[in-house]
């Protein structure tokens, strides 16, 4: 499947600016079932430096300044992406390894490093424990990974309501369960925070949805602007993607622009 994205970003601001420092999070990934063909990334005023550079999560990432008095700046980003069928799609759920299994391997000197950080509290992922009460309803004891979790995002589905405008990305984890609405970030967060409340290793991701459904098929929720769905470690497998705000196990509509323990890491 091929995908075009175009990310048009503007700011106006209400008085002139002599400097400013930025960061593009826009830059698809490469990894092997997506392979970015065009990037390219326009910026107006002419920036004064321009770098790009690969940041701790191997993420693509734009640094530039522009340093001339400016009241308007404005930034597009296209690309084009590649994208194939993802390994755990012909992956049947329920004989993937128990969830506790998985959590004792996490826990061992056995595990990868990287996978360490993505178990913890981040700035925009706490833990509490009605939120890990809400997690143990799908996470039932020798329960396969992959099972639990699509569960876990399906309840978060029908549990929840998409309202935009509802949250801002300050809003707390605690909250947006409490209201029990919020939007796709929001959702990201909260199942990141189930999951590794319980041990398990999961991560955020940033990026893009398609726009314009096949014949016959619904339009996704969240794909007139940037999205966010989660990533769980299941050894052998790797990271699994899953989307709680359209109820789905990632295939092949989802571009990947960014990885991060939640947003606060990759801030388009």
């Amino acid at each position: 499947m091929n995908y075009r994205v175009l990310h048009k970003t503007e700011y106006t601001y209400q008085h002139p600016a002599t400097l400013c420092h930025n960061i593009i999070c826009q830059g698809p990934s490469n990894n092997p079932f997506q392979k970015v063909k065009v990037f390219k990334c326009s910026i107006s005023p002419e920036p004064f430096m321009r770098q790009a550079r690969i940041d701790f999560f191997d993420n693509s990432l734009t640094y530039f300044s522009i340093e001339q008095t400016h009241t308007h700046l404005n930034v597009e980003v296209e690309s084009e992406v590649q994208l194939e069928e993802p390994p755990w799609i012909s992956k049947r759920a329920n004989e993937s390894m128990p969830w506790e299994e998985v959590r004792a391997h996490l826990h061992t000197t056995a595990a990868k490093n990287d996978t360490r950080q993505f178990y913890l509290a981040s700035p925009h992922v706490s833990f509490h424990s009605q939120i890990t009460q809400y997690a143990r309803k799908s996470f039932t004891s020798g329960r396969p990974i992959m099972d639990a979790t699509m569960e876990l995002c399906s309840r978060i589905f029908a549990d929840f309501s998409f309202t935009p405008g509802f949250t801002e990305i300050s809003t707390p984890v605690d909250s947006v369960f409490d209201h029990r609405k919020g939007v796709c970030q929001d959702f990201a967060h909260l199942a990141l925070s189930c999951l590794r409340s319980l041990g398990l290793a999961a991560r955020y991701v940033s990026g893009y949805i398609e726009t314009v459904p096949p014949p016959g098929k619904e339009k996704l929720v969240g794909s007139d602007a940037s999205h966010a769905w989660i990533a769980v470690f299941v050894p052998k497998l790797g990271w699994v993607e899953y989307d709680a705000t359209n109820n789905l196990l990632v295939n092949d509509q989802h571009i990947r622009a960014a990885y991060g323990r939640d947003f606060s890491d990759v801030v388009p």
